[in-house]
């Protein structure tokens, strides 16, 4: 932990192997401070007997990222706050959950046009026409793209789904979705982070082309909020939302 910011740094293909330390061998703490150790190997000999673990992250610090192996001892960390720390360990196991889409009705199917309903999202606002464009467009098997005429006026339209996904045993969400579009900033993804605040991700840049557009954070447990904000006219296909850091 530094007296700023201390996020991101990187340490590649180290070998951190005193026989012991007198708290441990790697202490991340801060809420801006986290760290990347790839390909690193962690050892303790003399760490097992004191059952001292070689990696402490407290609870302040997050989306920490370790991979390597570790020897003799342990882990003390909450891995649900850091789903991309995973050695090769005897002792301990990394938690990043398995990639499952938690969007219901991710193919867009049963759109009916006179009711302007999707099963599964909410569609907010009436500043924009959509069309479900035919199968010769679709970039995924079954999962169809729609096409958003954004009309000009009332703000951002809002695609959100009706029912928030939520597991209270993660902590870190992401989720995004395929989106074409001619217009910078036509789109992007937003949420309620854990603090309670809206965040957003990066807008899609109207190229013209496919991109997707996503984020990764931890999010709000108590109120759950996960919506596509649409300011100009774009063509989506297959939401995506996991719990982790992996879409």
């Amino acid at each position: 932990e530094g007296p700023g910011a201390c996020n991101d740094n990187k340490f590649y293909g180290m070998v951190i192997e005193p026989p012991e330390t007198s708290l441990a061998h790697v202490y991340v703490t801060g809420a801006k401070t986290n760290v990347k150790l790839l390909d690193v190997r962690l050892e303790g000999t003399g760490m097992f007997a004191q059952n001292k673990p070689l990696v402490i992250i407290d609870d302040s610090s997050y989306g920490n990222v370790m991979t390597g192996m570790l020897g003799h001892t342990h882990i003390q960390a909450n891995l649900n706050r850091n789903p991309g720390v995973d050695f090769t360990s005897a002792k301990s196991v990394g938690l990043d959950p398995a990639p499952l889409n938690l969007f219901w009705n991710s193919g867009f199917h049963g759109w009916n046009g006179a009711s302007r309903s999707m099963p599964g999202f909410a569609l907010v606002g009436t500043n924009a026409n959509i069309a479900v464009l035919s199968h010769s467009e679709m970039r995924f098997p079954d999962h169809n793209v729609i096409s958003v005429d954004y009309l000009n006026y009332g703000g951002p339209f809002k695609i959100q789904p009706t029912t928030p996904p939520i597991a209270k045993g993660h902590d870190f969400v992401t989720f995004g979705i395929y989106a074409r579009s001619s217009v910078a900033g036509s789109i992007s993804a937003a949420m309620r982070y854990e603090s309670g605040s809206i965040i957003g991700s990066a807008s899609h840049s109207g190229s013209g082309d496919w991109e997707f557009i996503g984020m990764s954070a931890l999010y709000d447990k108590s109120n759950p909020y996960f919506y596509f904000s649409i300011t100009a006219d774009v063509d989506l296909t297959a939401p995506t939302l996991t719990f982790g850091q992996a879409p």
